[in-house]
């Protein structure tokens, strides 16, 4: 009768028990692809290491086997080797377990080569992967980081993981009760399947170039931070994309979040005054407004319970919708504004994309802040008309100049340019959308618009100009939403400059923010990087200068110093009839 229960009743449950007391199952890492920039060079790759482990059983078996094997003569032999106190390795070496981690995994190779050639009993090493990064703190925030067990846990490391980890393999052995590998035994391999090669859009050098530039005017100008993005007009790609601070991969857990985050894509901020570009091309593709178009323009301007103000104190004056632009007067754009609309208004930040995920699908990335229509406040629509009351990444910002520098088209941004075949050819993962935002007439007049703001009299973006290339941009200084009250918090402003050239036929696309910067007016901050900036991207991409060459505008330069006191002066008043937060 038990020969029966064995072999025919509970045969299934002792074959189970045969197989998990005799057969090991091992995982084989598979290789982590790489994460390559434009031209090839690499941002990550992983490389083999060494990890050392005991199996503490099976040295025992060996010990009573052979008196002059023990745990004292097997850790004083390791010691050396792997730099740990002979103490701390006999601790692991004397525990009840089959399989212990003996210090520190993935080690040098070298120093696995030289466990192995020791021929220890019990002790064994481990091939692993380790993911290494070459340019280091350049493009960290983007790239990402992984674990100790190779799984992306930030950035493309994180959204890209199963095209980039591949699928690890399984190697089946038998061994002995005591757990010694039975070495004569057929082995079972499934070989792991290497993760594909990743291509970004990315161009290193300039990214190196951006980074260097942003940090030195975070630190020129003592912001607290900043974030500068350069775009592809033509393909929507991103060629670099900063923030400063930011961290080195080796020392991450020393990082503070805010050094972690990519926070071009995941920060968003109230853009100020480079948001009348989405008003002054809503009102003149809606036909509400020409070029030529002039209002009265006051120096302050009262809707309801609230009083705007220009940032430079004048006399009631006639502008044209140019010379709003050129002058960024917040009350002539308030005055489009209201023969814009609030509706209109609405659709057409949200035709720029605010308000909206860009399709980067990055970890974390945020999709702005703009109210619905019908949740506007009689503030909204002037407030909002001049930047203030909603919130964009730095990627939307730069998004949306790059419809009027492409003719008036969205294009979606992109990192990744697709994943490396055996073939040697890059292949796209996803395609990009486009989509008419406003005519190319619309677009070729704001451009015009944007290069009186740079080189005009009375511009307030002189110091972003690019000696050899017409520059077409705007400024921008907006208040910081108070993080710990309702309204803005005093004193604390953002600078911003977004641009593009050569104005006549657009190559490129740089959107500079500066946190917290001094003098905090994006003219005098901004603007001065975004010039570096651009003049980096342009000779990298070999763009040949302009026809004819134009120069820095003195007047428009001494504008901008001679008006520093004055602006943060208007400023402030400004700040102080405005209690209301963002919507």
């Amino acid at each position: 009768m038990r020969l029966v229960s064995v072999q025919v009743v509970s045969a299934a449950e002792y074959r189970g028990l045969a197989q998990r007391q005799t057969q090991r199952e091992l995982e084989i890492p598979a290789p982590r692809g790489r994460i390559l920039d434009r031209n090839g060079e690499p941002f990550a790759m992983s490389l083999a290491a060494s990890t050392i482990y005991a199996n503490p059983r099976l040295l025992r078996t060996a010990a009573e086997r052979d008196p002059s094997i023990s745990a004292t003569t097997v850790a004083t032999q390791l010691a050396p080797v792997l730099d740990m106190p002979v103490d701390d390795l006999m601790a692991e070496l004397e525990k009840d377990q089959g399989f212990v981690y003996l210090g520190p995994r993935q080690r040098p190779r070298q120093v696995g080569e030289q466990v192995a050639a020791l021929k220890l009993p019990g002790i064994g090493v481990l091939e692993e992967p380790v993911r290494m990064y070459p340019s280091g703190a350049v493009a960290a925030q983007v790239v990402g980081f992984v674990g100790i067990d190779n799984v992306g846990l930030a950035g493309l490391e994180s959204q890209y993981d199963r095209l980039l980890g591949g699928q690890p393999g399984r190697l089946w052995l038998e061994r002995a009760p005591g757990g010694v590998t039975i070495n004569t035994a057929p082995r079972e391999v499934l070989p792991a399947a290497p993760g594909a090669d990743l291509v970004l859009t990315l161009d290193r050098q300039l990214q190196h170039l951006t980074e260097q530039s942003l940090a030195d005017g975070v630190r020129r100008y003592g912001a607290r931070g900043g974030s500068a993005v350069v775009l592809d007009v033509q393909t929507g790609e991103i060629l670099a994309l900063a923030s400063y601070p930011g961290y080195t991969p080796d020392a991450i857990g020393e990082a503070a979040p805010y050094e972690r985050r990519n926070r071009s894509v995941t920060d968003m901020f109230e853009p100020g005054s480079v948001n009348k570009l989405v008003t002054l091309a809503a009102a003149l593709e809606e036909g509400v407004v020409r070029p030529d178009t002039s209002f009265s323009v006051p120096s302050t301007y009262r809707l309801g319970p609230e009083t705007y103000h220009d940032a430079v104190r004048h006399p009631e004056e006639t502008y044209t919708v140019g010379e709003i632009m050129e002058r960024s007067s917040n009350v002539g754009t308030i005055k489009i504004a209201q023969k814009l609309g609030p509706a209109r208004l609405h659709d057409y930040l949200t035709r720029f994309g605010i308000g909206q995920l860009t399709g980067l699908g990055f970890p974390g990335e945020t999709p702005g802040l703009l109210a619905p229509v019908d949740e506007w406040s009689a503030s909204s629509l002037p407030t909002i008309a001049i930047g203030q009351g909603v919130a964009a990444s730095l990627v939307q910002v730069a998004q949306g100049f790059a419809v009027i520098a492409s003719g008036g088209e969205w294009v979606q941004p992109s990192l990744v340019r697709g994943r490396l075949g055996e073939d040697g050819k890059v292949h796209q993962i996803a395609k990009q959308a486009r989509r008419r935002v406003v005519s190319p007439h619309t677009a070729q007049a704001v451009t015009e618009m944007l290069v009186r703001v740079v080189e005009g009299d009375s511009g307030t973006g002189g110091h972003a100009a690019v000696t050899g290339y017409r520059v077409a941009g705007k400024t921008g200084t907006a208040q910081k939403p108070s993080e710990t009250r309702r309204g803005y918090e005093p004193g604390a402003f953002i600078g911003s400059f977004v641009g593009f050239a050569p104005a006549e036929s657009p190559s490129l696309v740089v959107a500079v923010m500066l946190d917290e910067p001094h003098p905090y007016y994006g003219g005098l901050s901004a603007a001065p990087v975004f010039s570096e900036i651009m003049r980096f991207g342009l000779a990298n991409r070999r763009v040949p200068p302009s026809h004819p060459t134009p120069e820095p505008n003195p007047a428009a330069m001494q504008v901008m110093e001679t008006t520093t006191t004055e602006t943060f002066t208007a400023a402030s008043e400004m700040a102080s009839t405005r209690s209301d937060p963002p919507p």
